[in-house]
């Protein structure tokens, strides 16, 4: 009967023929192992298999039926080939010594954990979806004794008859030893785990498992727990280099036919040997539901990289002097990955890429225990490369570019162990850990839902083209780095960006003081910036602003700055920025922002408002830019090269004794005044004017209201005093202590450049 069969038919437990023994019977209601079924054998069709049965004779009538093998068999070096729908069902027994040829309808099912071959090879075809089990060649599976070679026989015996593995408890494979132990998975490797089952290693400077020019590789449902200690002082590399590159390049000789002379394998740097998985030039590979699980609690016992991808030499070639024909990772889908403890996570060069559903927990930088050695500092340069949940660029690559990437419904939940202090930013291979870093030239790239809290910050990303990054997430803090050389947490380190898109993006620091803009300007042509919001504690900044893309035909619309407090004392801080390229030739930028909580600006109109850099006098192109101040009514406008202000000033006057009272608003020096309006709250004893001297009396109303109502006067003024006025209130017969009024003034102020 086929398998298919087998887990479609529902009876009950069945019972075995009268050649079982007691000991069997007690086993009766344990569950057939096959992956997420349990499986019920036919009684009608099922055959115990004699302990004198003739394995190189097998009678017709035992196809299309369940073999009960319940004795130990040597095959005696034969070959045997299955009939049609035969199920070898192990309740007791074994094979030995032999190969044994599955007809494609085959299937294998045992009903406990025990080895049911010793010295078997299995061949030919089983049906789809055959699994094989570690313990069924030997595999102890207690977490502890070391499975690995054990582990690499139930792999290769998958590999030849293209069936799947399955771990349904923890098992334990040693492959610490540098260059010698690892795992190099072929094509059509399916491991897939049961039972929250994990796979415990514990590579250290070589990784556990290498995918190297081979396809159809699928990782589900199983957890790499990672036991072991690394060593941040290590600094010296010549022989893990050689010892992995030695073993890379024996297997590439030897499973994809490449000759290397006077050559090895590509080389990107002793750390990426720490990775767990290097995945090197594979096609078509599947991680789904899979975590990436530090055991250890402190940050020296974090995993030191998740996952490397890298490019490689193709097979079937000789390679000469390093000169051959590479390929990069293609076609690698992520579904529901998890990273807890890692430090570098996924990183490295790949084409088509999909993830969707990464979580990550605990995160660190690379250190001892006691925090010293941070990235690997070896006096001069930090031996670790700045490591983030997801690092994609172009690995050093003269013939190859990331592209194609689609990362959706991300969370980075930045739970950050170690020392507090971050690398010194003034050393060779500093940075920092922030969540995402999609850098140099890369095409296609789709991100959506991406959701950081990461202390360092949320994303680098360098030249993208024809990308869309949105529905962004950040709470961070600025204030660990130091702040010379702006690390803030969505940080542009390109050249020149092409048609981009970034869509509802929300940028907090949660620094106490921000002396950085925790977002960055970029370069670029054709980029949209549509609903981008910073948020900032207290801002204390030099900064000329970052609302702002080097290039043109470039837009920023529906975005804004919020800030609680803000305590700078200097003078003319910007929120739009352009460089002078950009101020002198950028074109077709249109810019609309709205920042709320920016400092008062009654004092010093000029030195405190919100600076605008965007296009200087001789720029003779179209461009526009609006920054909308709330806090201060004040709209900065720019068209072309004409820059123009609107400000609304209000003032609420209780009348007192007198015949005249002086507002604390007036018309700064190079204002006009657009319009007035004098709403009168109580009424009035006798007739008020409003005016900016005892000469000017009525200048800027004739009358304001005696009863409550509102009086607007537009006066356009043309002409701007190069003084401040201050405005008056005026009753010739006197105020008699009586009325309230609010004066509003829309003053403007026009400059070709300021």
């Amino acid at each position: 009967m086929k398998r298919s069969m087998l887990c479609t038919v529902m009876m009950a437990v069945f019972l075995l023929f009268s050649g079982v023994s007691c000991k069997k019977d007690t086993e009766f209601s344990e569950t057939v192992l096959l992956p997420e079924e349990e499986v019920i054998i036919d009684v009608e069709n099922t055959i115990v298999i004699p302990a004198d049965f003739d394995w190189t004779t097998i009678p017709d009538e035992y196809k299309d039926a369940v073999w009960d093998i319940q004795f130990d068999f040597d095959l005696n070096a034969a070959t045997i080939v299955l009939p049609e729908g035969v199920t070898l069902y192990f309740t007791g027994g074994s094979l030995s010594n032999g190969t044994v040829t599955g007809d494609g309808t085959s299937t294998i099912v045992s009903k406990t954990k025990y080895q049911v071959f010793e010295g078997i090879d299995l061949a030919g075809t089983f049906v789809e979806e055959q699994y094989l089990m570690p313990y069924w060649f030997g595999a102890i599976m207690n977490g502890i004794t070391d499975d690995r070679d054990v582990f690499v026989e139930t792999l290769a015996q998958a590999h030849a008859v293209t069936a799947r593995v399955m771990v349904d408890k923890d098992i334990f494979l040693d492959v610490e030893q540098t260059g010698t132990k690892s795992i190099f998975l072929e094509d059509n490797t399916w491991i897939e785990g049961k039972n929250d089952a994990n796979i415990i290693i514990n590579n250290l400077l070589s990784p556990a498992f290498y995918m190297v020019l081979s396809k159809n590789l699928v990782f589900k449902n199983i957890t790499l727990l990672w036991d072991n200690q690394y060593d941040a002082s290590l600094v010296s590399f010549s022989n893990i280099n050689s010892l992995n590159l030695t073993s890379l390049k024996d297997y590439m000789n030897r499973s994809k036919n490449v000759v290397f002379n006077s050559s090895y394998p590509i080389f990107r740097g002793p750390t990426s040997f720490y990775a767990i998985i290097s995945i090197e030039a594979a096609e078509k590979v599947v991680f789904s539901e899979v975590k990436f699980v530090a055991k250890g609690d402190t940050a020296d016992k974090f995993i030191p990289w998740g996952i490397k991808f890298k490019e490689q030499y193709i097979a079937n070639q000789t390679v000469t002097d390093n000169s051959g024909e590479t390929a990069v990772s293609n076609d690698i889908v992520f579904t529901n990955v998890v990273m807890d403890g890692v430090i570098m996570g996924i990183q490295g060069i790949v084409q088509n890429f999909k993830s969707d559903g990464l979580k990550s927990y605990r995160y660190t930088d690379s250190q001892k225990i006691d925090g010293s050695y941070l990235g690997n500092f070896d006096g001069s340069v930090y031996q670790f490369p700045p490591p983030h949940l997801i690092y994609l660029n172009n690995d050093n690559s003269n013939e190859h570019i990331t592209k194609n990437i689609e990362i959706t419904n991300t969370i980075d939940l930045g739970e950050y162990v170690g020392v507090e202090k971050v690398r010194l930013t003034k050393k060779i291979n500093s940075g920092y850990c922030n969540s995402l870093k999609l850098v140099e030239q890369q095409e296609n790239v789709y991100v959506n839902n991406y959701k950081s809290y990461r202390r360092d910050g949320i994303a680098d990303i360098g030249d993208l083209n024809n990308s869309v990054i949105r529905n962004l997430y950040s709470e961070s803090t600025t204030a660990i780095f130091d702040q010379s050389v702006k690390y803030c947490s969505l940080r542009f380190v390109g050249e020149g960006m092409e048609n981009t898109i970034f869509e509802n993006i929300i940028i907090k620091d949660n620094s106490d003081v921000a002396e950085i803009y925790p977002m960055d300007f970029m370069s670029g042509d054709n980029i949209i910036w549509d609903n981008i919001q910073v948020y900032v504690k207290d801002l204390n900044t030099d900064d000329s602003g970052f609302f702002g893309i080097f290039g043109s035909n470039n837009t920023i619309v529906n975005s804004g700055l919020s800030i609680e407090n803000h305590s700078s004392t200097e003078l003319y801080r910007g929120v739009v920025y352009h460089e002078t390229e950009t101020l002198e030739n950028g074109a077709n930028n249109h810019y609309e922002v709205t920042v709320n909580g920016w400092r008062n600006i009654s004092e010093d109109c000029y030195g405190n408002s919100c600076r605008m850099l965007f296009a200087n006098e001789s720029n003779t192109n179209e461009n526009y830019a609006k920054v909308i101040d709330v806090s201060n009514n004040f709209i900065t406008e720019q068209i072309n090269s004409l820059k123009s202000d609107l400000w609304t000033r209000s003032e609420i006057v209780d009348l007192g004794q007198g015949n005249s009272q002086k507002l604390t608003i007036n018309i700064p020096a190079g204002f006009m005044v657009k319009n007035i309006s004098a709403n009168t709250i109580e009424n009035l004893t006798n007739q008020v004017t409003i005016g900016t001297s005892s000469f000017f009396k009525d200048n800027l109303m004739g009358a304001v209201s005696k009863s409550t109502g509102v009086v607007t006067k537009l006066l356009n003024e043309v002409t701007a005093i190069n003084s401040d006025r201050s405005i008056y209130l005026y009753s010739d017969i006197g105020f008699q202590n009586k009325g309230k009024i609010l004066v509003s003034l829309e003053l403007t102020r026009v400059s070709e450049y300021y």
